[in-house]
């Protein structure tokens, strides 16, 4: 077990050393360098320098106060906040500074994504850079997860049509459920703006990606429609399910959601034609 959690301390940036070090303060509070470099059987001086690094990284605390300085670890939430704090004021100076570059024109290419977190992170991008429509079809993980953003993208104007698996509400989107698919794993499609997609499988857990790309290629318009036209074609078979539906109340809810979400006024009279021949 402590192997493995020596691992995990490293994948937080610190090295094999640092983590058997700030496992070992964790496990007695207010040591001594000497006593650490004993409980690890470590030479004095390796010690010394992986116990000064940690209280620089912020994972460890020193206490001048006694004749020799001892050492206690802060805890793992608390290290965690330091760094995502840390990292979003560093992403803002990079930011800036890239903004002074010249940033060449997207070539439009289909790139995979590596990893559950880097889905998560793009989908967070795409989602907060979007200005008009957004059409999610995704399991019940992958909404959950997203659920804040995607209301957020409603408050600020942006339409949101939802297809999910477990009926659900998030404020100002329009959610459609349906039935669950029975694959083995979570889908997640996401269609922002008629111009930028992403699509991506991953494990239920959503701890492993199985595979997933995204683009803001020709293609974009093609998966808005294709997932957009999936939902409404749920919605009015949810509705055919239900025998106090009438003709006319089906009618008009696939209107009102072509309205919102459909793309073109020719391509609306021509729905208009094909539900009532007499328009």
């Amino acid at each position: 077990m402590t192997g493995s959690l020596e691992s995990m301390l490293m994948k937080l940036g610190l090295s094999g050393l640092e983590a058997e070090v700030y496992l070992a303060v964790l496990s007695e509070p207010g040591s001594t360098g000497y006593r650490v470099s004993q409980i690890l059987g470590k030479a004095a001086p390796n010690t010394y320098k992986a116990l000064n690094s940690l209280v620089v990284k912020g994972a460890l605390l020193s206490d001048d106060g006694n004749r020799s300085r001892t050492y206690s670890a802060v805890s793992v939430r608390e290290l965690t906040a330091q760094m995502t704090r840390k990292l979003s004021i560093l992403t803002d100076d990079i930011e800036i500074e890239i903004g002074k570059l010249h940033t060449p024109v997207s070539d439009e290419g289909v790139y995979d994504l590596t990893s559950v977190d880097q889905v998560i992170a793009k989908s967070r991008k795409i989602i907060s850079e979007a200005r008009n429509s957004i059409v999610v079809d995704a399991d019940y993980n992958p909404i959950i997860e997203l659920a804040s953003d995607l209301e957020e993208a409603a408050s600020r104007g942006v339409h949101v049509l939802i297809h999910g698996r477990k009926p659900m509400q998030l404020k100002g989107c329009e959610f459609i459920s349906s039935i669950t698919e029975g694959w083995e794993g979570d889908l997640l499609v996401l269609a922002v703006d008629r111009k930028e997609y992403l699509i991506s499988f991953m494990s239920n857990d959503m701890r492993t990606l199985l595979r997933a790309v995204w683009s803001n290629n020709f293609i974009a318009p093609c998966i808005y429609r294709g997932y957009m036209i999936k939902a409404i074609f749920y919605k009015i078979s949810m509705m055919l399910g239900n025998r106090d539906a009438s003709i006319d109340e089906i009618r008009n809810e696939i209107l009102r959601l072509w309205e919102t979400w459909g793309y073109g006024e020719f391509d609306k009279g021509a729905l208009v034609s094909m539900l009532d021949p007499t328009a």
